[in-house]
Formats: C-alpha cells, structure tokens, sequence
C-alpha cells in the first residue's frame, strides 16, 4: 500500500505574480531551445530558470533560495492536497484532466506499491538527481495513475475553488489550487493508499529522488511530488510516439525482405494511413514514410517475433507495437548503427525533419490501449522506452515540495 501525505508546498506569490501563466512550464524533456527562449522571456521567475535540462544545479540553487527570500514563492501554513484542472482540447474535442498533487513514500519497484511502466535512459536519470542533490527540491511532480471507477476524487476537484488560473500551451488551461476540509483531505488520503500506482511520466524524477533518498536517508527525503490521474478518466489520453530511423537505410530497398513477414500495401497520404491504422485493432500495423511515399505494414504472424524479441515476455507484451518494431523491423531487417532512433510525438515534426535530412525512414504506430496499458504494468513487465506518451504533460511550477 503507498503512503500518500498532504505537504506544506511552496507556490508562487500572488501579490507578486498576477499571471500564473507567465510562470509556469511544461516538464523539462520536452521543451527544445526556441520554447525555452520564449518560456525566459516571459518572466525573470519562469520556472524553467529551475528545471531546464542545460541548467546548473548550482545556479538553480542559488536562484530558488533567491525566490524564496524574495517572497516570490512563498510556504503554505498547513499540510494540503493541492489539486489541478487542465483544460484542453484534441481532434476537435475538448477535455478537463483533474488530478492531486500530493507527496508519496519513496520505494524501490519491487516493494509493489509503485510500478514504473516503461525502461528509461540513464543518462536522463544522473541529470535531475545532481538538480535534487544541489536544491533538494521537486520542482516537477511525477505524473501517476490510481484507479477508481467511482471517481470520488475527480467530483471532489470539480467542486474545488482555484486559487490560480492560466494558459498553457496553445490555447489549454489550467486552474490550481487546495483541496479545502477535513472530509475531503480523509477522502484523498484514503482513495489514493487503496492500490497500486503506476508511473505515467517521470521515472527519472522518481528515480534520481529514490537515489538521493538511499544516499541521504533522512526522513524528509523520503517522499516525491507526484501529480495523480484516475487511470479511468475518459480525460486520460495514451498517444504514441513515433519513431525516425535516421541512418542510410531503406524500407523500399528491403521490401521483398518486408514482405515475407508483412502485407505491404501503398497509400496516397498520410491523412490515408492514420485512417487505415486507426481502423485495425490488432498488433503489427504500421505506417512508414520514406522519400515521399507513405505504406501501411501489417504483421502476418505474432510468432515471427517471439525469436528476436528476447527474455521470457509474456504475450501481452510481445504483442507490443514498440516491441515489435525495435526488436524485429529495426534490429533484425534495417539494422541501423546504434543510436540511430529520433523519438518524437508528431507526425509533422518527424517529416519536416526527414524533408531536412533526406534520409532513413519514418515508422508511425497506433497508440497503447489503456487495457494493455494496465495489464503489462500490473503483471510487472516493462514497455521499451517511449512506448506511451500521455497527453498533455503535466505542467511545472504550480506547487513545489522543498525537503524541510
């Protein structure tokens, strides 16, 4: 069972800060060097002077005390749960994601209570344990699923009074504020110590702050900002990432070799492939790009991969979409050098920088199913590394945890 606690969190000032949004920031790894420059731009206080990936511990350090002795952020009087409302909208629908920030026991993985969902590089890690090390603070929760069908404590927070409300992003919104009385914080508490809990985004914060915890045991170092989402919340949308082999290889030079493990079939657009993905409701599809053409691939047969795939991996994981691409198509037909895979979230994005590059070859994928989702994480399996991308991110700076 995970030991979950309201916390005294430090905010940023109102008397200080007018605009909540001037402020605020999504997560760090997502954020490139023109979002960053505007993000500065916005106010010498933007929390990204604190999490951004180039920072200097030492500098954020330095800067955060500053803040606090400025009165800019400034410490809550009594422990609270802290709840967010995010408003946005996707494919022309509009949602209201509602969640807790709220503190949680550090654990190892294997203790049961917290289960990470997906592999993580290192690299990533060591960065935001020397950022806790020199400032021993959260600044960004890490973003966890609970389960409740009843979905007590999303009424609790549609009811809740903000205390702050801004814009994010292009055109989302955000209301952030306290979960008021006694009954509510019991309720909280209560609902959220019930099951397991799943990491949805943040495994390195968790982490580095479980590394720093087992390097300086002090009991106020044993607990993380989390931010908490009901895993059956119609507002909790899985989207994938998609993957550019980025190397001189060829799917169109190698498809004869395709084509004895998949039906290949040529489309017009990429707005014709989405659409002929989203159709199938089984493992294998594909869609690829490469100099200028765009083609569906459909998996034959689930036990081609079994061999490749590697360790004893259920089905449910073998069945995989990232398994199957990393651990078959790109490691056993292309076979790129290493370190050949750019990640990223947007069909545009990944085709505006194939237009740049003119090379390799874009692999698009469907998205992880919730049910899937929950059941390899619950059986204890690990996805491959950015299989899920859970959108939108939860936004930095609303209330920080600072280990005291």
């Amino acid at each position: 069972m995970a030991e979950i606690k309201p916390f005294r969190g430090y905010a940023y000032n109102k008397e200080k800060i007018k605009d909540i949004s001037t402020v605020i920031a999504p997560p760090w790894d997502v954020i490139d060097e023109e979002a960053e420059k505007r993000l500065r731009a916005l106010s010498p206080w933007n929390i990204i002077n604190l999490i951004s990936g180039g920072a200097d511990p030492e500098r954020a350090k330095e800067l955060f005390e500053a803040w606090i002795g400025q009165n800019i952020l400034v410490r809550e009087e009594e422990e609270r749960f802290y709840f967010g409302r995010h408003r946005f909208s996707w494919q022309g629908k509009h949602f209201v994601r509602k969640g807790v920030f709220a503190l949680i026991r550090l654990e190892d993985f294997g203790a049961g209570s917290v289960i990470p969902h997906e592999e993580v590089f290192e690299k990533h890690h060591a960065n935001r344990y020397r950022l806790i090390e020199k400032c021993r603070a959260n600044f960004s929760p890490v973003f966890m699923l609970y389960r409740d069908e009843s979905r007590t404590m999303e009424k609790i927070i549609e009811v809740s009074v903000p205390d702050a409300e801004g814009m994010i992003g292009d055109g989302d919104s955000f209301a952030f504020g306290r979960i008021e009385g006694e009954g509510n914080t019991s309720t909280v508490k209560e609902l959220l110590s019930r099951g397991k809990l799943i990491i949805a985004d943040g495994h390195h914060r968790y982490q580095a702050a479980l590394r720093y915890y087992k390097d300086n045991p002090a009991p106020e170092n044993g607990f993380v900002l989390v931010f908490l989402v009901n895993i059956e919340s119609p507002e909790l949308l899985i989207m994938p990432t998609h993957r550019y082999v980025t190397h001189d290889v060829s799917f169109a030079g190698n498809k004869s070799l395709f084509e004895k493990h998949f039906d290949v079939e040529g489309v017009s657009s990429r707005g014709a492939m989405f659409e002929k993905m989203q159709k199938e409701e089984r493992a294998g599809i594909f869609g690829v790009y490469e100099k200028g053409e765009f083609y569906i691939i459909k998996l034959k047969n689930l036990g081609d991969i079994r061999k490749y795939a590697g360790g004893d991996f259920s089905d449910r994981r073998l069945s995989l979409d990232t398994v199957i691409l990393h651990s078959f198509v790109i490691d056993e037909i292309l076979k790129p050098c290493a370190d050949g895979v750019f990640y990223h979230q947007s069909p545009g994005y990944l085709l505006n920088e194939y237009d740049r590059r003119k090379t390799g070859v874009i692999f698009f994928l469907n998205p992880v199913g919730k049910k899937q989702f929950a059941d390899i994480c619950l059986n204890g399996e690990l996805m491959p590394q950015k299989t899920t991308y859970f959108y939108p991110k939860v936004p930095s700076g609303f209330v920080i945890n600072r280990f005291e």
